[in-house]
């Protein structure tokens, strides 16, 4: 059977979705800056206070927690910020509150990190099932059952949504303040949010070791 016009329309806008997303497909990181007089792995053998900032309170603990594990393993301990009282439930802390929560906790650091959504959002439709109504010949097109002349599709659950995160990172001397790296990434669309601040964290600490400020 020769594909209709509207067949081909719907295959070249599907291309074109397509492509667009190849370009957002992995976990990347999109700027970075390191303060070029600190020299040295200066965090090694440290703590340092993980402050995440999210509205959504979960990813902000799940975050924080991701810190503190992955830290640990390049021999830093990370104090996250939810278990330092007087601190926000969010996270939501001026720059003053979070130098003083550091000094109280004994960290050498401050990892600062922002979590939000990406603009990019994709909507995956909810799967369909068809009765093809009609005599003749009988088969499977776009998304339905089609048979004779007449082919019903029928949606089955709701749709769902995937969207994108980006992180910001501030590295800052828990005694001046100063930020001495900083970088930023995005993660492309998902629906599992935990996974894609795993892979932002991780990011995040590969990038702190080419710097040379972990080891």
């Amino acid at each position: 059977m020769r594909p209709t016009l509207k067949t081909r329309r719907w295959s070249f806008a599907a291309s074109l979705v397509g492509l667009a997303l190849a370009g957002c497909a992995s976990t990347e990181m999109t700027s970075e800056w390191r303060d070029a007089n600190v020299a040295g792995a200066v965090l090694k053998g440290q703590q340092v206070l993980v402050v995440c900032q999210s509205r959504d309170h979960s990813l902000r603990r799940i975050c924080e927690d991701q810190w503190k594990m992955r830290l640990q393993r390049t021999g830093v301990a990370g104090i996250q910020s939810y278990a330092v009282p007087q601190l926000p439930a969010d996270g939501m802390a001026g720059n003053e509150e979070i130098r003083s929560a550091a000094v109280r906790a004994g960290a050498f650091a401050v990892a600062s990190v922002q979590l939000s959504p990406d603009d990019l959002a994709v909507v995956n439709p909810a799967p369909q099932v068809g009765i093809g109504v009609g005599g003749g010949s009988g088969g499977y097109r776009n998304g339905g059952f089609s048979a004779g002349g007449l082919g019903l599709s029928f949606p089955i659950g709701w749709p769902t949504a995937a969207q994108g995160m980006t992180c910001s990172v501030a590295m800052l001397d828990a005694a001046s303040g100063a930020v001495f790296w900083s970088g930023s990434a995005t993660a492309p669309p998902s629906g599992a949010q935990a996974g894609q601040v795993a892979e932002l964290t991780q990011l995040m600490i590969d990038a702190l070791l080419r710097a040379g400020l972990l080891q």
